[in-house]
């Protein structure tokens, strides 16, 4: 199992003088198309590491719960991003607290927030029900002209023919982990995927399997974890970037937010 979320530095080397470009694979870039897609920078006791994700309200973000927490402990900071392309450049040399204090300055266009896993999330132990949801609450609101949505309960459910079967992925990871593929830019991307299955021995009613090859035209990677999946070209949002059996081509398994439990818990943040 591939965890899609990006190491940008080992605690042993934290140098940001020049961040490591932490997007969808065979995508393009994104830039103003979905602009109320952000890119995460949290902070855990081993380093410091990216995902994505989609703004459902002003302040309520939508991600991946392994974006939140790990081993029972949540980050210890997270700061939230959306511009199109990232630049980071602290002149820290390592040092954490300067870090810290970098991305809490809000000339440098972060914004910190609170992390908030799904209740039942324990690192993926309840496997294949993974409750890989998170929330992250932003310290102040940001104004787009529209947010993510969510569907119907069931709605994939729904998806009988291929004219049905489009969908977008949107984020901030790497485009590509192979050789033939290899890219590593700190951007916002866009592909479009395919609904493979829903009733894999793998899915445990909560993990749809979508398409992640060049011949579909897109699909996720490293730092993709909590970004969302679009139907069509809506902004409703039908799952989270969640795991990966082959890093980056193949298939893509992806938490579904139109589920009861996703449901109940993304509402008791939005309401």
């Amino acid at each position: 199992m591939t965890f899609r979320f990006a190491p940008l530095l080992a605690a042993s080397a934290l140098t940001l003088a020049a961040l490591p470009a932490a997007a969808i694979t065979f995508g393009v870039p994104d830039g103003n198309g979905h602009p109320f897609v952000g890119t995460l920078l949290f902070e855990r006791a081993d380093g410091f590491y990216s995902c994505s994700g989609t703004m459902m309200s002003p302040t309520v973000m939508l991600t991946a719960g392994h974006c939140t927490e790990e081993g029972g402990a949540t980050n210890l900071n997270t700061w939230v991003s959306f511009a199109p392309n990232i630049t980071v450049t602290t002149g820290c040399n390592g040092d954490r607290a300067c870090i810290r204090k970098y991305f809490n300055n809000a000339k440098n266009g972060w914004i910190p927030g609170t992390p908030h896993p799904h209740p039942l999330y324990n690192d993926y132990a309840q496997f294949p029900q993974t409750y890989d949801a998170g929330i992250v609450v932003l310290s102040k609101a940001v104004n787009f002209p529209t947010y993510g949505e969510l569907p119907s309960l069931n709605f994939l459910d729904t998806i009988r023919t291929a004219a049905e079967n489009h969908f977008t992925a949107v984020g901030y990871g790497m485009q590509g982990d192979i050789p033939a593929f290899y890219s590593d830019i700190w951007a916002r991307y866009v592909g479009q995927t395919q609904l493979l299955e829903l009733k894999s021995t793998w899915d445990g009613g909560q993990t749809a399997k979508y398409s992640n090859n060049p011949g579909i035209g897109g699909g996720t990677c490293y730092g993709d974890s909590g970004g969302p999946i679009f139907y069509s070209n809506t902004n409703i949002v039908v799952s989270v970037v969640s795991w990966g059996q082959t890093p980056c081509i193949g298939n893509d398994y992806n938490f579904r937010t139109d589920i009861q439990t996703s449901q109940d818990f993304i509402d008791s943040y939005l309401k």
